[in-house]
């Protein structure tokens, strides 16, 4: 079995909350480090440089064009092998089980909640390599990130649209799914492509 000190903050994340809290981690870590914006519920790269799969991952969901919102990086990272990787080494770790662990309904296991409990009880025994401040996001979720900047940029939503009475109904113009997002393009485009899925809990632990 992996011992703390052998993840990283990436790993931590998935076991606490699914790839939706990887993806929440890693923008912590990056708004943090001024490598991504964050204003009013959307984010927009500033610097691509790249340190971490994940983080790479999430740099190319984010784009270097326009600007992105939570949701539309999760739905665009949904099916990203940099992001089931994490879930493919942490069951190889014995650390998350399910009937397809590297993809979707999978929740850590007996050894993966114990680690879970002791990094919740003292997050600098063993501590895996990452952000500080992004492990504070990975064990508990946005709402316990330590920087008020790093929570406000996760946890603001973009307003909702303005009433689209008298639009011209159809697919959104392809223009539009891939660099406007202030106002819910994923949910656009998700029903323009038929319902893909956008990043769910993967399960979660509830430790």
């Amino acid at each position: 079995m992996a011992a703390a000190s052998e993840l990283d903050v990436y790993d931590v994340a998935h076991l606490a909350g699914g790839p939706s809290r990887v993806v929440e981690a890693a923008l912590a870590t990056l708004v943090a480090s001024g490598r991504v914006r964050a204003a009013g519920g959307v984010f927009t790269t500033v610097d691509a440089s790249r340190v971490h799969p994940v983080e790479a991952a999430v740099l190319d969901a984010v784009g270097t064009r326009g600007h992105r919102s939570l949701e539309t990086v999760h739905w665009r990272l949904a099916d990203d092998d940099r992001l089931l990787a994490v879930a493919r080494r942490l069951t190889a770790a014995g650390l998350l089980a399910g009937p397809a662990p590297w993809r979707r309904g999978a929740s850590p296991t007996r050894a993966g909640r114990d680690l879970l409990r002791r990094l919740a009880g003292d997050p600098a025994a063993g501590a895996p390599a990452g952000d500080p401040a992004a492990l504070s996001v990975a064990l508990h979720g946005p709402e316990r990130a330590p920087d008020p900047m790093v929570r406000a940029a996760l946890t603001e939503r973009p307003p909702a649209p303005a009433s689209t009475a008298g639009r011209r109904a159809g697919p959104p113009p392809q223009r539009e799914v891939l660099h406007g997002d202030p106002t819910h393009a994923a949910h656009r485009t998700r029903s323009a492509l038929g319902g893909a899925a956008v990043l769910g809990d993967g399960g979660g632990s509830g430790f």
